[in-house]
C-alpha cells in the first residue's frame, strides 16, 4: 500500500481511517446530522423571531422585510452554493487521502467568501434605494426596507465568512463545531433584536434598522468563533488568513504555508469549486428570482406579500432541519464516493430519505392544524389571518415531495452529476411555477397562486427521480 501523509506530515496508511468511511451509517448520519439539524433549526427560529419582532413595529415593516427577502436569499444562494462545491471537494479529497488538495479547496473557499463580501457591499450601497422604489409605492415600506437591506448587504462579510468556516467543519465531520458557530450568530441575534428594534438599556428604538444591526453583529461574532474552532479543533485542514497572488497552476503544485502568509490562488481550484457549486448557486438564485416574481404578482392583493413573507420564514423553520439532515449526508456521500464505497452511499441515501419524509410530514401537520395560531404570533390583521390560513394549507401540500427532491439532487451533486439537479430546478421554479402563478392569479386569484407550489414540486419530483436513476446507473454502480 502506498503511503500518504496529512498536511502536518502524519503518516496515514488506512484507506478508511476517517470516520466518514468507518462508522456505521446509521450512527454516522445521526452524528453528522443532529448538530446540523439543531443549528439550522435555530437559524430558522432566529428568522421567525426576527419577523415576529418586526411585525410588532407595523405590517408595513413586515412587508418591507418580505420584499428584502429575495435579495437576502440571493446572498444565501451564492454563499451556500459555493460552499456546496467546497464541502464536497474537501470531503472527496479526504476520501482519496489527498490532504494538500483538501486544504487548497478550503482556503480558496475562504478567498471567494471575501470576494462576495466586497461585491455585495458595493451592490447594497448603490442599488438598495432604487430596488425598493421600483418594488413598492408605499413610502413607509420603502423607508423600512432601505434601512434594513442597506445594512445587511454593506456589512455582509460576517455572513459570508462565518458560513464558510461552518462548512469547513462540516466537510471534515466536525458538525458540533459547525453547530456552535451557527448558534453563536443566531442566539446573539435573537438576544439583540428586541434591544435594538424597540430600544432598551438606553439604546434608542431603531425598528428595521435595529433588526439589521442585530443581524450583522451576530454574524460577525459567529465568524470569529468559526475561525477559532477551525484552528483549534479541525486538524484535517490548515486555514490561511491572507489570500493573494493569483496564478493558474495545476493541483499537483500545491504548497504548505504558515498561518499568516500569502496564498497562491489557483484558477483551476476555483473552477473545480464552481463546477460543483454553480448548479447550487443557480438553483438557489432561481428561488430568489421566483420569490421576487411572486412578490410582484402578489403586490396587488392587500396583505398577500406579508403573508408570503411569513410563509417563507415558517417554511425555513420546517425546511431548515431537512437541509441540516441533507448537509450531514453530503460529506458522507462525497467521502465514500471518493473512497469507492457504494454500499455505504446507498445506506445513507435511504436513511436520509426516511428521516426527511418524517420532517416534512411534521411540517404539513402543523400547517393544517394550527395555521391561525402561527399567524397570531405575527400580529396578523383580520385580512392577513384569513389570507394566511388558506395559503398555508394549500402551499404545504407540496411538503412530502420536497424531501426526495432536495436529497436526491444533493446526491447527484456529490457524485459529479451537478447539471442534472440544475435542469430540474430550472424547470420547477422558472418554467413552471412563475408562469403558472401569473396565469392562474388572473383566472382564480390568490388560490391559483398557492396551488402552483404543488404543481411545480410534483413535476420536479418526476424529473429528479428519473435523473437520479440515471446517476445511480452511471456513477454509483460503476464504483
Amino acid at each position: 500500500m502506498s503511503k500518504t501523509f496529512d498536511y502536518k506530515g502524519k503518516l496515514v496508511d488506512d484507506p478508511v481511517d476517517h470516520e466518514l468511511g468507518r462508522i456505521p451509517i446509521g450512527r454516522l448520519l445521526f452524528k453528522m446530522s443532529v448538530p446540523m439539524v439543531i443549528s439550522m433549526f435555530m437559524l430558522a427560529l432566529y428568522n421567525v423571531v426576527d419577523s415576529i419582532f418586526i411585525s410588532r413595529v407595523s405590517e408595513d415593516a413586515l412587508s418591507a422585510l418580505s420584499l428584502a427577502y429575495p435579495v437576502q436569499f440571493l446572498m444565501v444562494a451564492i454563499n451556500i452554493g459555493t460552499n456546496v462545491g467546497m464541502t464536497a471537494l474537501i470531503s472527496r479529497s479526504l476520501g482519496e487521502k489527498n490532504f494538500d488538495r483538501a486544504n487548497d479547496y478550503a482556503n480558496h473557499g475562504l478567498f471567494l467568501a471575501i470576494i462576495y463580501s466586497v461585491t455585495f457591499a458595493v451592490l447594497g450601497f448603490l442599488f438598495t434605494k432604487p430596488f425598493f422604489y421600483a418594488m413598492a409605492k408605499n413610502e413607509n415600506i420603502r423607508r423600512e426596507g432601505i434601512n434594513y437591506l442597506s445594512i445587511v448587504t454593506i456589512i455582509s462579510f460576517g455572513f459570508f465568512i462565518q458560513t464558510t468556516f461552518e462548512k469547513m467543519m462540516q466537510a471534515t465531520g466536525k458538525t458540533v463545531g459547525s453547530m456552535i458557530t451557527q448558534l453563536t450568530g443566531a442566539i446573539t441575534n435573537i438576544i439583540l433584536d428586541p434591544i435594538f428594534i424597540f430600544g432598551y438599556f438606553g439604546i434608542p428604538a431603531m425598528g428595521t434598522r435595529g433588526a439589521a444591526i442585530a443581524t450583522v453583529i451576530g454574524q460577525i461574532l459567529g465568524m470569529f468563533v468559526g475561525y477559532i474552532l477551525n484552528k483549534k479543533f479541525n486538524k484535517d485542514l490548515d486555514v490561511k488568513l491572507l489570500l493573494l497572488k493569483v496564478r493558474d497552476k495545476s493541483e499537483s503544485e500545491l504548497k504548505s504555508f504558515k498561518t499568516f502568509t500569502t496564498l497562491e490562488i489557483k484558477l483551476d481550484i476555483i473552477k473545480n469549486i464552481y463546477k460543483i457549486g454553480l448548479p447550487s448557486i443557480i438553483m438557489q438564485a432561481i428561488s430568489s428570482f421566483m420569490i421576487f416574481g411572486l412578490n410582484a404578482i402578489l403586490i396587488r392583493y392587500e396583505s398577500a406579500v406579508a403573508v408570503l413573507g411569513v410563509y417563507y420564514k415558517l417554511q425555513s423553520f420546517i425546511f431548515m432541519p431537512l437541509i441540516g439532515l441533507n448537509n450531514g449526508m453530503v460529506p458522507i456521500v462525497s467521502y465514500n464516493f471518493g473512497a469507492h464505497k457504494k454500499a455505504r452511499i446507498y445506506k445513507v441515501i435511504r436513511s436520509a430519505l426516511v428521516s426527511g419524509l418524517i420532517i416534512m410530514l411534521i411540517g404539513i401537520t402543523l400547517m393544517w392544524t394550527i395555521p391561525d395560531k402561527i399567524l397570531e404570533f405575527f400580529n396578523a390583521s383580520t385580512l392577513m389571518l384569513a389570507t394566511g390560513v388558506h395559503a398555508f394549507k394549500i402551499i404545504s401540500l407540496h411538503f412530502p415531495l420536497v424531501a426526495p427532491n432536495i436529497i436526491l439532487s444533493s446526491v447527484m451533486q456529490a457524485t459529479k452529476k451537478e447539471i442534472y439537479s440544475l435542469v430540474a430546478s430550472i424547470i420547477r421554479q422558472v418554467a413552471i411555477l412563475l408562469p403558472t402563478a401569473f396565469v392562474l392569479s388572473n383566472t382564480f386569484g390568490l388560490r391559483g397562486v398557492w396551488f402552483c407550489f404543488l404543481l411545480s414540486e410534483f413535476i420536479a419530483f418526476v424529473i429528479i427521480l428519473s435523473l437520479y436513476i440515471k446517476t445511480r446507473r452511471e456513477q454509483i454502480e460503476t464504483l
